[in-house]
Parts: C-alpha cells; sequence; structure tokens
C-alpha cells in the first residue's frame, strides 16, 4: 500500500492528522524538498527514509525514478508513504504518481494537505474571497512546462474578475504582471507576493500590478512564494495577524532533549 500524503505550506501544525498518524505509521517514506523538519520527525526511526529533492527547477531524482521507488518499495511491503508539499493534487504530480501505481497493480490511497494557493494569503492577511469584492478564486501555476512558455489565457482570467493566485511562479513575476496588464487588467489593482507563506520566516511585498514586480525584487524575495493578485490584497495590512506575533522570524533554541521538548516547542510555535 502506498499512502500519498500533502504535508501542507510549512510546520506540523498545518499537516491533517490523517497525515501524521500515516507518517507515525509508516515503513519507508519518499519526500519532497520543501517538507519541513518537524514534519519529517514524526517517522519512525525503523522507518527508510528517502530524499528525491524535488524543487521546480531541478529534481534529484527525475519524476519517472520516483515513479519506479514508489512501486519498487511497495512490492517489498510494509507501508510505503509519499510525502509530498502542499496538496498531493495541486501541481504536485500526484496523479502521475497514482496513475502509475494503479498501472503496476499497487493499492494507493490520497491524503489531501493545506495547499500554499490558501495558507500563505491567509498568513499574509489576505482572505481569496470577500463578499465585498469577489465571487471566485482561480489557482494558476507560472510554471511553464520543461522550460517552455507560459500557457496563459490572461484576458479570460481578467475577464472572470476574481482572485488570482499563481504557484511556482516568482521568477516569471515580471512576465505575468505584464500579461495581466496588457489584458487589460487595471494597473492598480492590489496585488502581493508571499514568501515561505505559513512559515516562520514568511515574508510580503503588497503593492499594485504594476509596481509589484519592483517591490518584490527590492525586498528579495524567492522561492517558494506565491503571487496573489486582487482587490483583496487591500486588506492585507488590516487583517494581517501573524507578522505582529512577538517570535515572528525568530528563532528560538530550545535547550531541552528532543523527547522532552516537544510541549515547550509547540508553545513558542504558536508565538
Amino acid at each position: 500500500m502506498v499512502t500519498l500524503v500533502g504535508a501542507g505550506p510549512g510546520g506540523r501544525g498545518l499537516l491533517t492528522l490523517a497525515g501524521a498518524e500515516a507518517l507515525r505509521q509508516a515503513d519507508v517514506v519518499i519526500y519532497d524538498r520543501l517538507v519541513s523538519e518537524d514534519i519529517l520527525a514524526l517517522i519512525p526511526p525503523h522507518a527508510v527514509r528517502v530524499d528525491v529533492g524535488k524543487e521546480s527547477s531541478h529534481h534529484t531524482v527525475p519524476q519517472d525514478g520516483i515513479n519506479a521507488l514508489l512501486v519498487q518499495h511497495a512490492q517489498r511491503g510494509g507501508s510505503v508513504v509519499r510525502l509530498k508539499g502542499g496538496d498531493c493534487y495541486l501541481f504536485g504530480r500526484g496523479g502521475e504518481e497514482c496513475e502509475y501505481l494503479r498501472a503496476h497493480g499497487i493499492p494507493f490511497r490520497v491524503l489531501p494537505g493545506v495547499t500554499s494557493a490558501l495558507a500563505a494569503p491567509a498568513f499574509a492577511g489576505i482572505p481569496v474571497t470577500h463578499r465585498d469584492f469577489c465571487s471566485s478564486v482561480h489557482i494558476i501555476t507560472a510554471h511553464a512546462k520543461k522550460n517552455g512558455p507560459l500557457a496563459i489565457d490572461y484576458e479570460n482570467l481578467v475577464r472572470l474578475r476574481g482572485t488570482l493566485v499563481f504557484l511556482m511562479g516568482v521568477t516569471a513575476l515580471p512576465e505575468v504582471c505584464a500579461g495581466l496588464l496588457a489584458a487589460g487588467l487595471a494597473p492598480d489593482t492590489p496585488a502581493a507576493v508571499v514568501e515561505n507563506g505559513a512559515r516562520p520566516n514568511q515574508r510580503k511585498a503588497v503593492s499594485s500590478v504594476a509596481g509589484l514586480p519592483g517591490a518584490a525584487r527590492e525586498m528579495g524575495l524567492k522561492s517558494p512564494a506565491v503571487i496573489v493578485v486582487g482587490a483583496v490584497c487591500s486588506l492585507s495590512g488590516a487583517l494581517d495577524w501573524f507578522t505582529p506575533l512577538p517570535l515572528h522570524g525568530k528563532t528560538v533554541a530550545v535547550t531541552r532533549p528532543r523527547e522532552r521538548a516537544g510541549t515547550l516547542a509547540g508553545r513558542l510555535r504558536a508565538l
């Protein structure tokens, strides 16, 4: 049996209960680069860990190799967990992995994860829908397949008048903003880039669509980051609950053995 687990956008607090339980019962865990250490700490000592180092521009193990690893370990018996950042089925190639498992007669299940498309805006004070601003939200990948051109229909996106959330697109930010403006989006439309969304080191730039590339460049924002475009971004300042936390952006060393540090570490994470 292979269990695909969405690890969420960052720390253990946004990992689902079902996902955490699957990790605790795992014999083999095959995981991506963006999975945090506090989630990996849930893996039992006896379990085999396989780091496939997957990120948008570089794969330590190519997708074909990951597929083969899943089948190889599953055929040996035991519980295999495929641990993926965010949600398995949202631009995570989880569907391709499940197709491969099905073709090789391997049973599987999928445990959804909290996607950064929702978590990053929420931690940045941006509700992706709001009755006073919009009635729809649209999630788009800004990562081109095999380094080809972006296949984004900017005119239709602008016509929808909803909140736009672009994933894996920080390097394409100037191109995305230029495409939206060329399609008729008002230059003063609020927009934001959220780097390391829902993580302790989260940073954000809030500007207009026209000014966002410059604002992000000035702050030096890098991947992983989420781009949000729409009137709801104007609420970021008023609804920002995360940045004002007393320990936001700080690192605290807990000088206790790991087995005794859990309660204190949990309280510190909440700050």
